[in-house]
């Protein structure tokens, strides 16, 4: 049956061309649903709780439109006392860069192994004033390795090396915080104060400490570090909902596209089907032609889906489509996405062609030949 089903698709090479693409594109808009789906619940999923606090202007939800005062450090520290072993005002800007976007930070070099945990991949750590530090994240975009030169607020720099952090620290372009307030200005100041706790304290408690001493003021707020990334995480809660329901609804279509094909194909095909009963074929075997049939459209179409959706993803998006405060996410398919959108295909295959070939496996022989009633004995 397997042969059969082969050589009935060859014969009919052109319908079978145009039913493969018109399933395919489907198959694409699903594709591109799963990447988006799991990109979207990602985002923000740094896991474990962070020895690191972020204190920021009370209700800024954007961390470049904050400003902390510079008498803030010493505060922080008196709050914290032994629990905090550094405190750090950061300089913090999301920008374009030569046509990327990016975060930069400007921060004392002595923080970013520590307080930061920034890895060195490539090149050395900048030495001289003119020199910075760029995420790898960054990097792979915008192709900068050590040696590039790049423009920042029409001031020349040198990329001395690249490093590698966790979260939205390898998309950033990292410089002294001495070297930053040259560069937008000292009247700027920093934007917020990045804690590292000792690894003994408890950052619940040293969280709610500074909560208790800064919230009567009313002008700071104290997060526990990527927490604003955890905001716009959950504030894509609803757009990774909608996702999924449409990725939902992709997956009924190719349903649907398959119980029509195998409809057609089935009532194109009665004599056929009656033939091969007349001949001794039970339902088992027409319904095995059947199945083979849509599961060899499904693959191709899948294949053909598959090919599209991985070269759009990869040179027909733009690499800065999907940009969160100034964080780069990129969509891709994973060989575990790809496997189960075949799965999830072919399955929807098999159950379209259920639906639509059933009625036709219960008619007789003479039925399918138009040479008596239907009936649904063998």
């Amino acid at each position: 049956m397997s042969w059969l089903a082969l050589m009935d698709l060859r014969h009919g090479l052109l319908r079978s061309i145009f039913s493969s693409l018109g399933m395919a594109v489907l198959i694409f808009a699903f594709l591109l649903l799963i990447a988006l789906t799991r990109t979207v619940s990602q985002f923000g999923d740094q896991g474990g709780l962070p020895q690191n606090l972020i204190v920021l202007e009370h209700d800024v939800l954007q961390p470049e439109q904050s400003r902390v005062d510079p008498s803030l450090v010493g505060q922080v520290d008196d709050l914290l006392g032994d629990r905090a072993v550094r405190v750090d005002p950061v300089i913090f800007r999301i920008m374009r860069v030569q046509e990327h976007p990016i975060q930069l930070r400007g921060v004392a070099p002595e923080a970013w192994q520590t307080t930061f945990r920034l890895g060195l991949v490539a090149g050395d750590w900048p030495q001289r004033p003119d020199e910075v530090l760029v995420g790898q994240a960054l990097a792979d975009i915008a192709g900068w390795i050590p040696g590039t030169e790049v423009e920042i607020y029409s001031r020349p720099f040198q990329v001395a090396g690249v490093a590698d952090g966790p979260g939205t620290k390898s998309q950033t372009v990292w410089l002294p915080f001495v070297e930053a307030s040259r560069l937008f200005g000292a009247d700027k100041g920093a934007q917020l104060l990045v804690v590292h706790l000792n690894a003994a304290a408890d950052p619940v408690a040293s969280r709610q400490a500074l909560l208790d001493g800064l919230r009567p003021a009313g002008a700071y707020d104290a997060y526990f570090e990527d927490a604003l990334v955890r905001q716009y995480g959950s504030a894509l809660n609803d757009l990774s909902s909608l996702s999924y329901l449409t990725a939902a609804i992709a997956v009924a279509a190719v349903t649907l596209g398959s119980h029509n094909l195998a409809w057609l194909a089935a009532e194109e095909r009665k004599r056929l089907l009656g033939v091969l009963r007349a001949l001794g074929f039970d339902r088992a075997s027409v319904g095995g032609f059947l199945v083979t049939r849509a599961l060899v459209l499904t693959t191709s179409s899948y294949l053909v889906a598959l090919g599209a959706a991985t070269v759009f993803l990869r040179w027909g998006i733009d690499a800065q489509a999907l940009l969160i405060s100034g964080a780069q996410s990129s969509l891709a398919l994973t060989p575990t996405m790809a496997a189960l959108g075949w799965l999830l295909s072919c399955l929807s295959a098999l159950v379209g062609t259920w639906l639509s070939a059933s009625r036709v496996l219960q008619a007789s022989p003479a039925g399918l030949l138009g040479r008596g009633p239907g009936g649904s004995s063998a």
